[in-house]
């Protein structure tokens, strides 16, 4: 009985023995014939263009005030016609103080009437609320505090509106009540020591100056050299005392940088490019090229736009991605494009084999490239294999 319970012992351990070494065999096998991966091709479109550092250029004038207090009584970028009034001048700082806390309480007054008219298009106030977030979460991201406040505030009202129930009636009219006296009693109190400041023509009023108004003028950008640009901040100006802002004219706008000599090849004078200022939280905009000036090592691009000129009225020094043309079709790793007898291609999965299609490069950037989408070629729903192994059309591969 020994020896056979021994005899059985050997020849279980042989059977196990040989049971791992088809394992492991196995697994080698299936292992080197699943070395591969699939991938489905994303439609999107890149643009071909170049970063750059550069000066928002505007149709410009400093407001100054005539008295040593000036309190502005407008936000960033808001319209203004001949006339209105954007600041008020005060004889002492304690008036200027007092005119702050008025303007804050109209605020909040104004705000709290919008909310108490409640709304029945609930999607339009989402939506109101959803986008001022957002240009909220822009701004912040791009330190741009005049703008920030005034994201702030236009949020507000939205919020506060869908926060106010039918129950809130009593107090939200209450309240009103209260801020309407606080406004009448700080006006008596300052109104002969107040002095309102108006413009003379309309335009938008930034609360921002930097002392490059007069100096970056429209004018100036039709003679300005290369050499000039890189010099320009020796050109700066000191902001004069008592200034409250600046009011900008019209709605074009221009952007002057300097553009290495290779993207200056590119483009033409006329030419339509697509401007993305980054970290401003705007969407691309439609530029015109209106001088490019070429040096040896370099050259002066000078694009105008007409839009947006809301959102531009604080900004002076930006970084732009400008793009020469878009590109629209399949986006691939580069690893997965193949060339074969001359022919540029890829390998899709079609049920358990590799099948070759042709597929053409439209444009390359990093390890990335797009393929034209066309009929009978990559489409975006198509397997793709990638893999260092060599395949061929009609290759079974392994699952």
């Amino acid at each position: 009985m020994k020896k056979q319970g021994e005899f059985y012992l050997k020849l279980t351990s042989i059977l196990l023995a040989a049971l791992l070494a088809v394992f492991v065999l196995c697994s080698i096998f299936l292992r080197s014939s699943g070395d591969y991966t699939t991938l489905a091709p994303v439609y999107c479109e890149v643009g071909d263009g170049v970063t750059v550092s550069g000066f928002v250029v505007r149709s410009e004038e400093l407001l100054v005030s005539s008295r040593s207090f000036p309190v502005a009584a407008l936000s960033e970028g808001q319209r203004v016609s001949g006339g209105q009034t954007v600041a008020y001048g005060c004889a002492t700082e304690e008036i200027a103080r007092m005119q702050r806390e008025l303007l804050a309480v109209q605020a909040q007054r104004d705000q709290l009437r919008f909310a108490a008219e409640g709304t029945t298009d609930y999607d339009a106030s989402d939506a109101s609320i959803a986008a001022g977030i957002i240009r909220l979460s822009s701004q912040t991201s791009a330190q741009s505090f005049p703008r920030m406040r005034a994201a702030a505030a236009a949020l507000e009202p939205y919020i506060l509106q869908r926060s106010l129930t039918s129950a809130d009636a009593a107090r939200t009219q209450a309240r009103l009540t209260n801020l309407d006296e606080q406004a009448a009693d700080l006006l008596a109190q300052i109104e002969d020591g107040i002095v309102p400041i108006a413009v003379s023509q309309a335009g938008y009023y930034s609360l921002v100056t930097d002392g490059f108004e007069g100096v970056l003028t429209p004018d100036l950008l039709q003679t300005l050299s290369l050499a000039d640009l890189r010099g320009i901040e020796s050109r700066r100006a000191a902001v004069p005392e008592r200034t409250i802002g600046r009011l900008v004219f019209g709605q074009a706008w221009y952007l002057v940088c300097e553009l290495p000599a290779d993207a200056a090849e590119r483009c033409a004078e006329g030419d339509a490019l697509v401007l993305r200022l980054e970290g401003e939280g705007l969407p691309s905009l439609p530029v015109t090229i209106e001088r490019l000036d070429k040096g040896e090592d370099g050259a002066i691009l000078v694009v105008s736009c007409a839009e947006r000129m809301q959102a531009m009225t604080a900004l002076r020094e930006v970084t732009a991605e400008l793009s020469f043309r878009t590109y629209e079709g399949l986006r691939l790793p580069l690893e997965a494009v193949r060339t074969e007898d001359g022919e540029t291609g890829v390998y899709v999965l079609v049920g358990a084999k590799a099948r070759w299609k042709p597929a053409e490069i439209l444009f390359s950037y990093g390890d990335f490239c797009l393929i034209r989408q066309e009929e009978g070629g990559l489409r975006a729903d198509d397997s793709v294999i990638l893999t260092d192994k060599e395949i061929q059309d009609g290759s079974v591969i392994a699952e």
